[in-house]
């Protein structure tokens, strides 16, 4: 693994108040000077020293050494313990940086022979013997003077911490400063480093250290200097991207630096924990918005920039990588720590109080270990982080922790497939042998010799031999052969070779993903082998290629590795594995950079190669929904990101997450424990699976037995299929019509009832439109937003869906989020719906589309969830011309014909055809268990139940409006047959004794339809005109007689019309009158009640002949209740409800200048009625010929306006029933001697 790779996270992080002291004590102590070594000492030290001896010559070659004049390079110099020492064995050479040369190299300063020096740098090998090289100080020590004169030192200038300031930034940034006084504190190099006020301002927001680069400055640990020089803020050391990423240090790049003392004391360290709290939760949360260290770790970091701080028996949290061991000083309460004392990385927070110390790369240490006392050093920051520049030679003794024995913790089943994921780092058969034994002995000792593993990280037979070569059979050659060499089995192998450094890595490795398997427990199912450009599929369950790339040739693939799907055989059963290597995170910023919060640049593209992996996986479970999918790998993400949301979706289970949050980790970085790789799971899988991972790497280096940086996953899985009965509660709601008065006590009623049962369903039948001023207002978007809160699961089309134009309801289609499910609508020649129907069934159904069907994985068990809508829906409301209705029970029996060739044996029907019609369908239609209805606004206490003694189906409805939720407990057995069931209506305005809802209001709920009301109040609050008697509304009178209220309606028609046209007769459906109003004042609210659809007035020009047939019409369905009843003005008429529909009218009269006159069926009458009926609504195909040959007259005059105009003119009213429309007898008056011709047509049967 590269270890550049940032791996970062975006956080939101939670505000924490932490308490820090006021005050830091700066006293002194006496500099901590490392004892000065021989030469002879030296020779036989290692490692970081200072070493005393007298320059006795220069070194020509190895083992060729000068002593006298003339000397020919500077590069180095030899020194011994005697300036007349000869002996090469005794002699020690030093490498002279170049900073170091102009004073102490033997051709610029040949007087430097026989002087003696100290020079402090790193014991290690130099022209193949003891020298000294990594020198960062040399002083003449005999009384000699260092080349060159010091400056006068300038009188005292800025003080530290004032050149600091309380922010990133210095105040003094680009200005030229003089005599800015400290300690050194921390050497560097030859050309930096730290120095620190004696006395500091006591201020925990300002630091008192700062970084001076001079170079060749010379200067010692304890020196008192004076500087002089620029204030800059300067990058240091990292990565190319370090101007764009990493924050700055500030220093003085300094023109002259005076020593005014030596071995001078060092200000007391601040002790981390004790004398400063450090922040263990928020990184940033301001965008640098606030200097505040209390709360904010950079800050904090910044705030000690320079300084020496201390860290009192710190816990090593990671191994030591690049010289660095990240540590904590404490475990803070709350917080999830592995067994190994690291912090998990999680979502909300990236651990903020871990510190890097800067030791070496010799240095040895595991997550575990401790430091048995106090680790000083001084803060700085390279390569994206903050880091504790500390003093080696004094680093307290570090103890070992232990090293517990890691094997699987479940118990091998040798009925059960067990499946491996591992990152094996770049292996190669350039791998070293030692590396190699350890992955073998792990799989066979720590893993038990997994069925299946899939290899993440393999590279070509020679590595990174960049020469074209991509064929792996050797990689997997040696790993197999150890495996088999160490007692495990015989391993066999497949993958598809990359194109030649097409896929990410390291140039010539070739990096992919593969499988190894025990041929003697499982075997690869027969398929023809995929090639590098060939794209795997999935038909009559099996892979067409096996194994098969995922899209290779996806642009989104492009160097990053192609995901590997194969499907291997256990015991009879078939498990498809896919391998993913995901992007790496190169690219994102830092969590400790210049950009807050950081930028995942790289996050975007795992995302989608995310979802093309999550939609390969849906459709072999669409397919196949039986199917066992384990997809594995390093997804280069965490189990909180977005990444792994995607992947996982509807489709798949993280078994990451069923581990306790303190073992998810399989890597370590900087400190924080997280896991990269994961193992997921169909459905199918999810409860027959047990998951661990190995920590037999992360936490340690290599001296310690690491194999890889990464740990390995192991899943064990049951494939047998055990039949188990399924207990599902199902919520309905119908017909609520924009009433959301009750919604708050729903989200409470629902809520409640989740937590009491394990599988639940939300469904809605239809008409959420029309009918309040919820609607008027928002056109159904209030009511869409309660249900995409509180999580419906589906629901069907009403027909007042169709109230409103397609735009409408394509805007509530959209943006729903759940599948909208329709089987007998098509809406393919819509121009705004038809992009969003599928015209397939989904599995589940995405949000914001319609489906004919959808089906729902609940507790192992698919369930089928059809939809229908009355056809009626053509004249009942105002679709498009361009939506067909078609025969629900037809599409109803196509429909589970299709699912249950899908192995789906439990099907539920959103149904808003009506009480009646869904009787029917449970009769005539085999295969539904349970249908949820409405349109009929029937409220059904308990399930209807038909075929009791068969395959039973039940039916329900709940009534209207929202005042009821449906509760349906159903047991399905493993066949899907209902063996019991429970159902009931709960009244969500029932109240106790005590007058006080059972139902409390859902606080959000509650505050949101607060919100949401507010305009509407004012618009209720508006008094429009007022009447001198109660106006009768009610549905049963306006749809079966004449009402008062229906007179009012139909005379504001006729008079508003009149306005603009000679008309002399209107006519109001009684569906359009939605209810009642008391005497008194009107307001707009119930104006806009009773006249809830926001027609537009219209006039008709028809015969009298026209006008019989909508009388008629009107009159034909009225023992049902239907809307179509018309209030009318200016015609009175009656009728037989004895006679047959279609022959029930006589006696018709208009209104005439000289009083009522017989109508006369050749005569034109021109009739206002609304732009619903005049378009056909409610089956006025008489008024709809009329318009489509062009006999209309749009008066643009909306349906609320006309009564509010006519209340404002004629206020107060008192309108009465005037005989306008009565019943009598044909036969007793004379009209039809001969009597009715047949029955009245029956109320259907069951």
């Amino acid at each position: 693994m590269n270890k550049r790779i940032f791996y970062k996270l975006v956080f939101f992080f939670a505000i924490v108040a932490l308490v820090f002291s006021s005050a830091v004590p700066f006293t002194v102590v006496q500099a901590e000077e490392p004892a000065t070594l021989t030469v002879q000492e030296a020779i036989t030290k290692g490692g970081p020293a200072t070493v005393a001896g007298y320059v006795v010559g220069y070194a020509a070659g190895t083992k060729s050494y000068d002593f006298e004049a003339p000397f020919f390079g500077e590069t180095n110099l030899l020194i011994a313990d005697s300036a007349d020492e000869r002996d090469l064995s005794k002699v020690m050479p030093v490498q002279l940086p170049t900073s170091y040369r102009s004073q102490f190299g033997l051709v610029s300063n040949p007087a430097a022979l026989g002087k003696k020096i100290e020079v402090t740098g790193n014991i290690e090998a130099y022209f193949t013997v003891p020298g000294i090289k990594a020198v960062t100080a040399i002083h003449f020590s005999d009384g000699g003077n260092d080349p060159g004169e010091q400056p006068v030192p300038a009188p005292n200038g800025p003080k530290i911490y004032e050149i600091q300031g309380e922010s990133h930034t210095s105040p003094f940034q680009g200005q030229t400063v003089e005599g800015v006084q400290g300690i050194v504190t921390h050497v560097t190099d030859s050309n930096n480093f730290y120095i620190q006020d004696t006395e500091g301002d006591n201020n925990p927001n300002t630091s008192d250290g700062l970084l001076v680069y001079k170079k060749a400055h010379g200067v010692r640990k304890g020196d008192q200097v004076s500087v002089n020089g620029a204030v800059k803020e300067w990058v240091l050391d990292g990565y190319t991207e370090k101007l764009e990423t990493d924050l700055t240090m500030t220093e003085i790049n300094s023109t002259s630096v005076t020593v005014l003392n030596s071995t001078q004391p060092l200000p007391v360290p601040v002790v981390m924990g004790k004398d400063r709290a450090v922040p263990t939760q928020v990184i940033d949360n301001d965008s640098f918005g606030k200097f505040d260290p209390q709360e904010d770790g950079i800050d904090f970091y910044e705030s000690l920039e320079g300084m020496v701080v201390a860290l009192e028996n710190p816990i090593v949290t990671a191994p030591q990588d690049y010289g660095e061991v990240p540590v904590i000083i404490n475990q803070e309460e709350g917080k999830a720590f592995t067994k190994f004392g690291t912090p998990l990385l999680t979502e909300t927070n990236p651990n903020p109080e871990r510190f890097h110390l800067f030791i070496n790369r010799n240095f040895v240490a595991k997550a575990g270990d401790r430091f048995n006392g106090t680790v000083k050093g001084v803060v700085g920051y390279s390569f994206s982080n903050y880091k504790i520049l500390t003093d080696v030679p004094s680093l307290p003794e570090l103890i070992e922790g232990e090293k517990p024995e890691e094997n699987v913790e479940f118990t091998r089943d040798p009925e059960k497939v067990t499946i491996a994921s591992y990152n094996v780092e770049n292996f190669s058969t350039a791998t070293p042998d030692e590396k190699v034994t350890r992955i073998a002995d792990s799989f066979i000792n720590h893993l038990h010799s997994p069925d299946i593993i899939g290899l993440i990280e393999m590279q070509d037979n020679n590595g990174e031999t960049n020469d074209g070569t991509t064929d792996a059979s050797a990689s997997y050659q040696k790993l197999i052969d150890k495996i088999k060499e160490l007692g495990g089995p015989t391993y066999a192998f497949t993958d598809i070779a990359p194109e030649n450094n097409q896929d990410g890595g390291a140039p010539g490795g070739n990096i992919r993903v593969g499988y190894l398997y025990n041929p003697e427990r499982v075997s690869l199912k027969e398929a023809p082998k995929g090639t590098t450009a060939e794209a795997v599929a999935y038909e009559n369950n099996a892979l067409t290629l096996n194994p098969g790339r995922i899209e290779p040739a996806n642009p989104l693939f492009q160097d990053t590795r192609k995901p590997l799907a194969a499907q291997f055989v256990f015991n009879g059963k078939d498990v498809v594995v896919i391998t993913n290597h995901l992007n790496s995170k190169g690219g994102d910023a830092p969590l400790f950079g210049r950009v807050q919060p950081p930028v995942l640049e790289s996050e975007q593209k795992r995302i989608e190669l995310s979802k093309v992996v999550n939609n390969f996986v849906k459709d072999i479970t669409e397919k196949n929904p039986d199917a066992y999918v384990v997809v594995l790998g390093d997804q280069n993400d965490f189990e909180f990101s977005q990444t792994l949301q995607t992947l996982k979706g509807d489709v798949l289970t993280n078994l990451i997450e069923t581990l306790p949050i303190n073992e998810r980790f399989s890597y370590v970085y900087q400190g924080n424990a997280q896991t990269l790789d994961h193992m997921l799971v169909s459905k199918t899988l999810s409860d027959k699976a047990q998951f661990d991972i190995v920590n037999i790497n992360s936490p340690y280096m290599d001296v310690h037995g690491r194999a890889s940086d990464h740990d390995p996953l192991i899943g064990q899985f049951d494939l047998t299929r055990k039949p188990k009965d399924l207990d599902l509660t199902i919520m309905h709601t119908n017909d609520t019509h924009a009433h959301l008065e009750q919604i708050p006590r729903r989200f409470t009623a629902i809520n409640q009832i989740r937590s009491e049962t394990a599988n639940s369903l939300l469904l809605d039948a239809g008409d959420v439109f029309s009918g309040t001023l919820y609607f008027n207002k928002y056109l159904g978007q209030a009511d869409l937003e309660f249900m995409n809160k509180i999580g419906y699961d589906a629901m069907t089309f009403g027909n007042h869906e169709f109230d409103k134009t397609s735009q409408v309801l394509a805007d509530f289609v959209g943006k729903a989020q759940f599948p909208i499910i329709s089987a007998n609508i098509n809406f393919s020649k819509d121009s705004e719906l038809k992009n969003l129907e599928e015209n397939k069934i989904d599995d589940p159904g995405a949000n914001g589309k319609i489906y004919p069907a959808a089906i729902e994985e609940i507790d192992g068990a698919n369930v089928g969830i059809i939809g229908l809508t009355t056809e009626e829906t053509t004249f009942l409301a105002n679709p498009s011309e361009n939506i067909v209705f078609e025969n629900a029970v037809e599409k109803a029996r196509i429909t589970v014909a299709e699912l249950k060739e899908k192995g789906i044996n439990k099907i539920i029907v959103l149904s808003h055809l009506g009480y009646y019609a869904d009787q029917k369908l449970a009769d005539e239609v085999e295969g539904i268990d349970i249908i949820v209805g409405g349109h009929t606004h029937t409220k059904l206490m308990q399930p209807d139940v038909f075929n009791s003694d068969g395959e039973p189906t039940l039916v329900v409805q709940a009534g209207e409006y929202g005042n009821y939720l449906g509760r349906l407990d159903a047991t399905f057995d493993e066949t899907g047959k209902l063996t019991k069931w429970n159902g009931r209506l709960i009244d969500l305005t029932l109240k106790n004794e005590a007058g006080e809802f059972i139902y409390a209001e859902d606080e959000w709920a509650k505050s949101r339809l607060a919100e949401l009301s507010a305009p509407i109040e004012e618009m209720k609050k508006q008094v429009v005109g007022s009447t001198a008697v109660a106006l009768d509304g009610e549905r049963t009178n306006v749809r079966s007689k004449e009402t008062n209220l229906g007179n009012l309606v139909a005379d504001a028609m006729l008079a508003k019309a009149k306005e603009s046209v000679n008309a002399t007769i209107a006519m109001q459906n009684g569906g359009g009158i939605r209810a009642s109003m008391n005497d008194g004042d009107i307001t707009l609210d119930e104006v806009l009640t009773v006249m809830p659809f926001g027609n537009t007035l219209v006039t008709v020009d028809l015969t009298g002949e026209e006008i019989i047939q909508a009388l008629e019409h009107s009159v034909s369905a009225v023992e049902t209740g239907a809307g179509q009843f018309m209030q009318v003005s200016g015609v009175r008429f009656k009728y037989d409800p004895s006679y047959p529909a279609g022959d029930r009218v006589y006696a018709v009269e208009v209104n005439a200048e000289n009083g009522d006159a017989p109508i006369e069926p050749a005569k034109v009458y021109t009739v206002a009625t609304n732009a619903f009926i005049a378009d056909g609504g409610d089956g006025y195909t008489m008024f709809k010929k009329a318009k489509d040959e062009g006999r209309i007259t749009e008066l643009f005059v909306v349906d609320y306006e006309v009564l509010n105009n006519y209340l404002s003119k004629n206020s107060p009213v008192s309108p009465q029933v005037e005989g306008r429309i009565t019943t009598g007898s044909k036969a007793d008056e004379g009209t039809d001697p001969q009597g009715p011709k047949k029955d009245c047509p029956a109320k259907p049967d069951k």
